[in-house]
């Protein structure tokens, strides 16, 4: 005949092992949270980071992808076709302000996808990465404001800086903006 105490004993162990397995997720999940994943490219002598949340792909820029588009912002470089469908190209540097000459020789497009506020309707365009973008992970301790060191329009558009000089980009005001969107009217 089996202890009904020892049966007790078991059920609180399994149930105390469960209870620090549990712990230990929810502990990866907090640390998880606090680190972002970046894309992180390079523009002329700047560096800049966007949430992987808004990426949808990569592509290289190849002469024979893109074409120039006249009569456009100088922050638009032209317009890409990506599996048949045609995105602008932005320049981000130039958009903040910070000017920089640019080199196409390693180009690529990172094509964004995000919902513009309050409207809730779907934003695409692609912005331009004069090298290979790499995957970065930052913890958001190390993030600090980008105040003092950018223009106004790059401190509204940048959530932060860090310690390696990674510009970090706020892709939910930038898609929402009314700024970006080129129209037949404002040209």
């Amino acid at each position: 005949m089996e202890n009904p105490l020892s049966a007790d004993v078991e059920i609180q162990k399994v149930l105390e092992n469960r209870a620090r397995a549990l712990a230990r997720t929810d502990d990866a999940a907090s640390a998880e949270q606090d680190v972002l994943r970046l894309l992180a490219f390079r523009m002329g002598e700047e560096r800049f980071g966007v949430n992987m949340n808004y990426i949808q792909e990569i592509q290289p820029l190849k002469r024979e992808m893109w074409s120039l588009v006249p009569c456009t912002p100088n922050f638009i470089v032209g317009a890409v076709n990506i599996r048949g469908r045609i995105y602008s190209i932005m320049n981000i540097a130039a958009y903040l302000e910070i000017g920089t000459e640019l080199n196409m020789e390693k180009a690529h497009v990172l094509l964004i996808r995000g919902e513009m506020k309050p409207s809730r309707m779907l934003m695409e365009f692609c912005i331009l990465a004069e090298d290979r973008p790499k995957l970065e992970q930052v913890s958001l301790v190390a993030v600090q404001p980008a105040r003092g060191t950018l223009s106004s329009k790059g401190q509204e558009f940048v959530q932060g800086v860090t310690s390696d000089m990674l510009m970090i980009l706020d892709l939910e005001k930038l898609i929402s903006h009314s700024s970006i969107i080129v129209r037949e009217e404002s040209i």
